[in-house]
């Protein structure tokens, strides 16, 4: 019983993990759309949530709970990009 519900805060973590480092990719990627650095950032979001995926079905050992809560996480991911709305600003170089 303990093991399973340190899976539980571990499998949470993860889920909050995913969702605030790929919020913070899709603003870079959004920032640098006009700069080819736009593909580091997209790559990177997609490498995440593979390992996201991997780490989930590890946990729970089962892909079908791991790929329901990818799709939840994505979800709540895009719904903060929409409804919070992305970082507007300018790069500013560090020696200005």
């Amino acid at each position: 019983m303990k093991n399973k519900a340190i899976k539980c805060v571990e499998i949470f973590i993860e889920c909050l993990n995913y969702i605030i480092i790929n919020y913070a990719l899709s603003n870079m990627a959004m920032l640098l759309k006009n700069n080819p650095l736009f593909i580091l950032f997209f790559a990177s979001e997609i490498w995440y949530m593979e390992n996201f995926w991997k780490k989930i079905c590890g946990l729970s050992g089962n892909k079908v709970v791991s790929a329901v809560l990818l799709i939840a996480c994505f979800a709540i991911h895009i719904g903060m990009v929409y409804f919070i709305g992305r970082v507007v600003g300018d790069i500013v170089a560090f020696n200005s």
